[in-house]
């Protein structure tokens, strides 16, 4: 007997399409454009200190595009985020305790594989997230805490998620989150052996279950939009604290 689903959101035709015509463009072109901008204002991309205006220039460029694709799905997706009143809080909370939770068993068997691999552990994304947020600390916090949650989660659980969840529940999960954890991998992939690559797609994929479960649950992509902001909220926070 086939299962029945929420459908998280109805989605128009020309939203998917429009989400779908993006991603490859989000993957492989936007920064393209960020940098062609960022030096036409006057950005000198050749200094270290222009990776955060730069990050800064292709999140705003993301967020803008897709806003304007998914502004009715967005606008709609408020309503059940006000149904849901103050059970918003708990639901962070359990969604922020499922995250570090499954990161334990992620970080046991990511030290496991590393050490199979004779590896050090390293995360590129990780350092160049940190390097930026050293060099300019407010458009840092901006990227990781507004603009990067709304991107993500639009494309990784609002588009990703949400389609194949109509068809199949369970792929809807292992896509979503192998899609996600890839994101944070792939500009690194051709720079470290893979080995390094499967550890660091491991790392995220906790995070990537914990936006897709709650956006399951409160049936509101902006549930996993703050979910998101909290959770590089409290990795800034911690970086900090080193």
């Amino acid at each position: 007997m086939n299962e029945t689903y929420s459908d998280l959101g109805a989605m128009r035709k020309r939203e998917l399409i429009g989400g779908l015509l993006y991603l490859p463009i989000y993957l492989f072109g936007a920064q393209y454009a960020a940098l062609w901008i960022a030096g036409l204002i006057g950005i000198d991309l050749t200094q270290a200190s222009a990776l955060g205006p730069a990050n800064l220039i292709y999140n705003i460029l993301n967020a803008v595009v897709l806003t304007a694709i998914f502004l009715r799905f967005l606008t709609e997706q408020l309503r059940p985020l006000q149904d849901r009143g103050w059970a918003l809080f708990p639901d962070l909370f359990l969604g922020w305790l499922t995250n570090y939770g499954l990161s334990i068993p992620a970080s046991f068997l990511a030290s496991l594989l590393l050490t199979a691999f004779g590896l050090e552990y390293a995360n590129l994304n990780q350092e160049a997230a940190e390097l930026a947020a050293a060099l300019s600390p407010a458009a840092a916090i901006v990227n990781a805490c507004v603009l990067a949650p709304i991107v993500e989660e639009l494309l990784f659980r609002g588009l990703i998620f949400r389609g194949i969840y109509l068809r199949s529940r369970g792929w809807a999960y292992a896509v979503s989150m192998l899609a996600f954890a890839l994101l944070h991998t792939l500009g690194a992939i051709l720079y470290q052996p893979v080995g390094l690559t499967l550890v660091n797609v491991i790392v995220y994929l906790p995070a990537g279950f914990a936006l897709a479960r709650i956006y399951e649950k409160s049936e509101t992509i902006w549930e996993a939009i703050f979910l998101h902001a909290g959770i590089n909220a409290v990795s800034m926070l911690l970086q900090n604290l080193k």
